[in-house]
Formats: structure tokens, C-alpha cells, sequence
């Protein structure tokens, strides 16, 4: 049962914040209202109970006074003048069953202890149970002649005005307007600061927020902003750094590669050469790196899938490595072609060091476009698909110059895909080798400006 109630929870209670508190406001205000009409219902049926029960006494009083000395003509014609919205009077000896007034219901007890106080010991009064479901008590006394004069009490019907259901409808109309733009008040500059992290998490840029508004939303829109400057100039600074880095070991390696040039010994010489061009490659890679927090720089433009794609492949099989590409659908998305090219480039590199038999592929529907990178080769273990695409990971644990790479390739993908608000995935493929797909947004424009 907790299972299912939870169940039902997940699916019935709204997720967004707005809702929530739209809904929790509006059944709150409901309950209480609801409340409010059913105390105030109680209370005016009870006043009505105890006014009937009051008056009722009163008029019996007077009935008698003014009954008693008439003739039975002249009682008939005055009775009709004693009757009243509430009760009636009538004489005669109709069928008449005295209760016990222990018997009968609490409201019924009331009009007959009421008329007991009024009457005092004078008139002796008796009580009937209700003859049908809409009356409440009759109740019945002996005029000085002893003719019976008897009190015939209806249920009170609870009063409804007809007004009543045109107000409260309209006063949760107005109600609900007002929570709806307080809420909205409150949770549109959470949906801004939400978006506003989400484009900072991707490019690194976005504008700074608005600080009005309530004094805890200004507060958090001002870190915000105090935030994303220490990020970018963070951002800013180890980029300057590590092209300091790069710019100042350029000229020792290459000082370096001369002086290997001049050695006698060959066998040294090439070891030496190698060495250095995997230095200044890794300090590259590591620039490359960096740059890649900030390639959000580069303009949106429309590009043609199939043509893309095709002049990759072209430039990889010029330099003899083959690339089989498939049937590409044709269309036109819009992207960075730089940051796209250097990500599919990565992913291609990759596919052509650790395996063969390199396919490049896409897929595309009303709003997206897949991107597949297929060999066939070792493959990666299944728990490091995730660790692959982190900085200087690698798989391969030796510093071999065939397979050992810098551990950046795949990194920097990761993060150009993320800086286009796309999605990068590996996986095992089961007949050998890996896939990688990118799943772009047919159109990113619009994706990454609202980011």
C-alpha cells in the first residue's frame, strides 16, 4: 500500500516548483475556506434552531391567551393569523402518541424544554415523535376547555442563497490570480538563475542578473554574478598560463631538436627526436585543452551535413587513412563547424590508433542528429567507457609511442560537445570494437541561447 500510495505520488504530484506551490497555496486557501462555510453553515443553522425554538414558545404562549376565551368558530378564524414559516398551529383531536422527551432527538428536547420554561407549570406539555422524515416534533397543550391546541415543527432547511454559489466561485477566481502571480513572482528568477547556471556550465559566458526583486533574490542573483567572474577570470588565467607554458617551452624544445640534429650517434638522435616531438605534443594537447572552455567564441552557422562530413572523410583518406563513410541524410544543421570538426576529428583519431576498419555515419530525425564513429578493435572495458573521457586518462597503461597517446584526445571532445550542448557516448560494440556517438540538436541556435 505505501508502495502504491508513492506511486501515485510520483506520477499525480507536479514537479516544477511554480506548480507546487500554486497548488499547496490554492487548497490551503480551498480547506480553509471550505472550513470557514461549513463552521459558518453550522452556526447560522443554529441560530435558526435556537430563534424557531424561542419564538415558537412565545407564540404558544400567546396562542393560548388569545385561544382560550373564543368560541370554536372564532378559534378557526383566528388560527390562520398564528401561523408561521417554522410552525403551525392546529386544533382538534387528531391521532396523537405522547414520547418521552428522553426519547426524542437533542433539538427536539430543546423546543420542548423551551416551551417548559415559557409555559411553566400552567399547561401541562406533551411530545410526539415526527410523523414522516421532514417534520422534527409535535408538541401539543390543553386549552381551559380542554381542546387540544398542537405545534407541528418541520426540520429547519439549512439556508443557501442562491448568491452564494456566484461569490465563491469568483473569490477563488481572484484568489488563484493573485497566487499565480505571487508564485510566478517568487520562482521565475529561480527558472532565470537556472537557466543562467546551466549556460555557465556549458560556455562559460552568459549575462549577468538582474539584482531586484525580493532582498533574498537579490542577494542570490548577486553571488551569482560575483561567482561567474571569479570563474571566468579563473578560467582566463589557467588558459593564460598554460599558454605561457606552451610559448615558453617552444624555444628550449626546439633548441633541444637542433642540438639532437647535430648528434653523431643516429640511434640516440632518433630517440631524442621522438622524445621531444612527444613533449611539444602533449604541451599542445594541454593548450588545446584549455582553449576548448572557450569555444563558445565561435559564431553559429548553417552547415551542410553530407558536405561536412564528406571533406573529413576526404582529408583523411588523402593522408592514407582510410575512413569508410556512409550514406549521410541530408540535412542542414546549425552548429560550430570548428569545434564539430575538431570533436569528430578527436573521435576518428582515436577510432584509427587503437583499432581498423573505421566507419564514419549519421542518423537524423525531426530534431536531432546522430553522429556514429565505428571500428572494429579491442574495445574499452565496460567500466572505464565513463573514466575515458576525463583529462590524461588512459586505458592503455604503458607510455608506448603506438598506442600510449596523451590521454587528451577524447577529453577535449567531451568537452567541445558539452560547450555545443550535445552528448557524447561510448560503447562497446558487440561484435568487437567501439561506437561513439555524438547526439546533436538539428537546430542549436535556439539551445544555446536560451542555455
Amino acid at each position: 500500500m505505501m508502495m502504491l500510495s508513492a506511486l501515485i505520488m510520483r506520477i499525480v504530484w507536479p514537479k516544477r516548483l511554480f506548480t507546487r506551490l500554486t497548488f499547496n497555496i490554492v487548497l490551503a486557501l480551498f480547506a480553509g475556506h471550505l472550513l470557514g462555510g461549513v463552521i459558518e453553515r453550522l452556526a447560522g443553522q443554529d441560530y435558526v434552531e435556537t430563534a424557531v425554538g424561542h419564538f415558537l414558545a412565545k407564540d404558544m404562549a400567546s396562542a393560548i391567551e388569545l385561544l382560550s376565551p373564543l368560541s370554536p368558530e372564532e378559534r378557526q378564524a383566528m388560527l390562520p393569523r398564528l401561523q408561521r414559516k417554522y410552525y403551525r398551529f392546529s386544533l382538534g383531536s387528531e391521532p396523537f402518541d405522547p414520547a418521552q422527551p428522553a426519547s426524542l432527538d437533542y433539538y427536539a428536547r430543546y423546543l420542548h424544554g423551551t416551551m417548559e420554561r415559557e409555559l411553566g407549570t400552567r399547561y401541562a406539555i406533551a411530545a410526539a415523535a415526527p410523523r414522516s422524515p421532514s417534520e422534527e416534533v409535535r408538541l401539543r397543550v390543553q386549552l381551559a376547555d380542554g381542546t387540544p391546541l398542537t405545534a407541528e415543527v418541520p426540520i429547519v432547511p439549512a439556508a443557501v442563497h442562491w448568491l452564494g454559489g456566484i461569490i465563491f466561485p469568483a473569490q477563488m477566481l481572484v484568489v488563484f490570480a493573485f497566487i499565480w502571480i505571487g508564485t510566478r513572482q517568487a520562482t521565475v528568477p529561480l527558472m532565470k538563475l537556472s537557466r543562467a547556471a546551466k549556460k555557465l556550465g556549458t560556455s562559460l559566458k552568459c549575462e549577468p542578473l538582474p539584482e531586484t526583486g525580493p532582498a533574498e533574490i537579490a542577494a542570490a542573483a548577486a553571488a551569482f554574478n560575483a561567482m561567474q567572474r571569479q570563474i571566468t577570470e579563473h578560467l582566463a588565467e589557467r588558459t593564460r598560463i598554460l599558454a605561457a607554458i606552451s610559448h615558453d617551452l617552444q624555444t628550449p624544445l626546439t633548441r633541444m631538436k637542433l642540438r639532437a640534429e647535430l648528434l653523431d650517434e643516429t640511434g640516440v638522435r632518433s630517440k631524442m627526436l621522438d622524445d621531444l616531438n612527444e613533449m611539444q605534443a602533449l604541451v599542445q594537447e594541454g593548450l588545446t585543452y584549455a582553449r576548448s572552455m572557450h569555444s563558445m567564441n565561435e559564431a553559429l552557422c548553417r552547415v551542410d551535413l553530407p558536405a561536412f562530413l564528406s571533406s573529413l572523410a576526404a582529408d583523411y583518406n588523402d593522408q592514407g587513412r582510410e575512413i569508410a563513410l556512409a550514406k549521410v541524410p541530408d540535412v542542414v544543421i546549425t552548429t560550430r563547424p570548428h569545434a564539430l570538426r575538431r570533436i569528430v576529428s578527436n573521435l576518428l583519431d582515436n577510432a584509427l590508433k587503437f583499432g581498423h576498419d573505421v566507419e564514419l555515419c549519421a542518423e537524423a530525425d525531426e530534431s536531432h542528429v546522430t553522429l556514429r564513429i565505428l571500428d572494429r578493435g579491442p574495445g574499452i572495458p565496460e567500466h572505464e567507457l565513463e573514466a575515458v573521457l576525463k583529462p590524461f586518462y588512459r586505458v592503455e597503461s604503458s607510455r608506448s609511442r603506438e598506442t600510449g597517446g596523451t590521454g587528451l584526445g577524447l577529453a577535449i571532445a567531451q568537452q567541445l560537445t558539452l560547450a555545443l550542448n550535445a552528448r557524447l557516448s561510448l560503447m562497446n560494440r558487440p561484435e568487437g570494437g567501439l561506437e561513439a556517438r555524438i547526439f546533436l540538436l538539428l537546430h542549436q541556435e535556439a539551445a544555446l541561447t536560451e542555455a
